[in-house]
């Protein structure tokens, strides 16, 4: 993985796995919220928290319109987790459990340094309290413990270990607590590789793409490959464009939720209805559910039409395969909009 990142600085790494790109590292997330105002979903569980259902963690889960987005624009490398394993060398199994065991001893001692500490807090209040008496009554019953526990164990061992255990000895019976990693970064074994990058790993798969042209060429990701696809990423871009924050419009009832702003700090303003074509039927009833849900939820309703570039699926498949929408300055389409409101209703 650092060798990725050392190829292509400045790229997220869009972690790819059963058709769901998502974002593993917390500086991916930042980067992709700071500098694309992309919001994606959290769908992770809090470790502290295992039963929550409004505070999330990691991973962020990506919109395919996002996943589309960056692409495009240079920004991101879209990794295919089933491809990107081999497995590792000695060398590299070696160096992992060496940093296993460097992180176990570690945490040993951290928890040798607090068990001294608040040792010493408790003789300090027993001397404060009754002088040498009860520390040295403290101290020789902790002595006889330990010495029928060696008794307990065989002479033997009573032989080669003294009564005052060693700090070594300490830290081999000390239980510890096994961190298991939440990314594939440092897993040995792990070797996401671009075509670019295949001829300084030898062996390596390419299993990582930067373009949408070379990931649909590999059968790795084919969105956007519908009309009503292309669509959407064209209202997509369109008002991400303007510095709107999108997100999924699924609990509005609409394909998108628009932001003025990051949602951190905005209320969302619009929900936004995607019609691929001029020529798409849209029903009277549909507009006025459409301006009363939006009202209802103290929204505008946005009517998106996109006037996409390409509507044939066979035209749009070979324009792929030529690498055309990798052109940021061809855009999937142009948009017109109209705002829904009830009169009257303060939206």
């Amino acid at each position: 993985m650092d060798a990725l990142r050392a190829a292509y600085p400045g790229r997220i790494p869009l972690h790819l796995s059963n058709g769901v790109a998502y974002l593993w590292e917390p500086e991916d997330l930042k980067q992709a919220r700071t500098q694309h105002n992309l919001c994606g979903l959290l769908s992770g569980t809090l470790p502290l928290i295992p039963q929550q259902n409004v505070f999330l963690g990691l991973p962020l889960r990506l919109l395919p319109e996002e996943v589309a987005y960056l692409l495009r624009h240079d920004a991101a490398l879209l990794i295919n987790e089933a491809e990107a394993y081999v497995a590792p060398t000695e060398q590299e199994r070696a160096e992992f459990w060496e940093r296993e065991e460097q992180k176990i001893h570690q945490q040993k001692m951290r928890t040798l340094a607090q068990q001294k500490e608040q040792r010493e807090k408790i003789e300090a209040q027993l001397r404060a309290r009754d002088g040498n008496g009860a520390l040295e009554r403290r101290k020789a019953r902790q002595a006889a413990k330990a010495s029928s526990a060696a008794s307990d164990a065989g002479t033997e061992s009573a032989q080669s270990a003294p009564i005052s255990a060693s700090q070594n000895e300490d830290l081999d019976r000390m239980p510890y607590v096994h961190d298991t990693p939440g990314t594939s970064a440092h897993i040995p074994g792990y070797r996401p590789c671009t075509a670019a990058m295949q001829e300084s790993m030898p062996g390596a798969r390419i299993n990582t793409y930067t373009t949408l042209q070379d990931a649909y060429a590999a059968g790795v990701w084919t969105y956007p490959s519908t009309l009503t696809e292309r669509a959407r990423c064209a209202v997509f871009e369109d008002l991400h464009s303007k510095g709107y924050f999108l997100s999924t419009g699924l609990r509005f009832g609409g394909d998108f939720v628009v932001y003025p702003g990051d949602p951190l700090r905005y209320h969302s303003h619009y929900t936004a209805a995607v019609l691929e074509t001029p020529q798409t039927p849209m029903p009277a009833y549909h507009i006025v559910a459409a301006g009363r849900l939006g009202t209802a939820v103290k929204k505008s309703h946005l009517l998106c039409q996109a006037n996409t570039s390409v509507t044939d699926d066979e035209e749009a498949r070979v324009r792929r395969q030529q690498g055309a929408d990798d052109d940021v300055n061809t855009p999937w389409g142009q948009v017109i909009y109209w705002s829904l409101a009830w009169a009257g209703f303060g939206t």
